[in-house]
């Protein structure tokens, strides 16, 4: 057995020798693996959609962010009104179309136009505005602007007349487009103006001319 299994030992040492000085198995087993095909396209695939789905969310998420801003802006008002008054409904709606007749009751001074499409100052020119409808002794449609709102804010104030007796009136104010906050900041805009409707302008018809209050 030594006889014969020695040179084939010698010849398996001999082998095994000539591999290792050409890098031995393990560089078989590299270069085999650095032939083998990489799944490249998968991965990048994979990275591009992880990606696209990270700029999708940071995406979605400023858009909820924008979202939230809006809703919580402040919008606009409308302003109902009911007054009673003891004039006739002509008088009344001259009252509110005369500049000398604003002037005497708010002592502020006043330019008004007479005619659709003219404009209007009043209370000093703190409002501003222009003649959008006018049927005489019925209605009394404008454009109102106060100086302390944003740049491009109107609004629109609509009056009817009814008088449901002789030297009754009753008026119907709608008020719409009033902005809760002016440029400044304050929101109290819609208040302050339903107060002037109500104590600097009815209340002080009634006073000054003699309507009762």
């Amino acid at each position: 057995m030594l006889a014969k299994g020695k040179p084939l030992v010698l010849e398996k040492v001999s082998d095994f020798v000539k591999a290792m000085a050409k890098g031995g198995p393990v560089k078989d087993e590299l270069e085999a693996k650095k032939s083998a095909p990489k799944n490249t396209t998968t991965t990048s695939t994979s990275n591009s959609n992880s990606a696209a789905m990270s700029k999708e969310k940071v995406g979605v998420e400023k858009e909820a962010k924008k979202e939230v801003k809006k809703e919580g802006k402040k919008g606009f008002k409308t302003i109902t009104m009911s007054e009673k008054i003891n004039c006739r409904a002509k008088d009344m709606y001259e009252i509110l179309m005369d500049e000398n007749r604003w002037k005497g009751f708010t002592q502020s001074n006043a330019r008004i136009s007479k005619d659709v499409g003219g404009q209007f100052s009043i209370f000093d020119g703190s409002v501003t505005g222009i003649n959008l409808e006018l049927q005489e002794g019925k209605l009394i449609s404008q454009g109102w602007r106060f100086g302390s709102w944003s740049d491009g804010i109107d609004s629109t104030v609509r009056l009817v007349f009814n008088e449901p007796e002789p030297g009754v009136t009753v008026i119907k104010l709608t008020h719409s487009d009033v902005p809760e906050e002016d440029r400044y900041g304050n929101a109290t805009v819609v208040e302050n103006t339903e107060r002037g409707w109500r104590d600097l302008t009815f209340n002080k018809i009634r006073a000054v001319f003699g309507f009762g209050i």
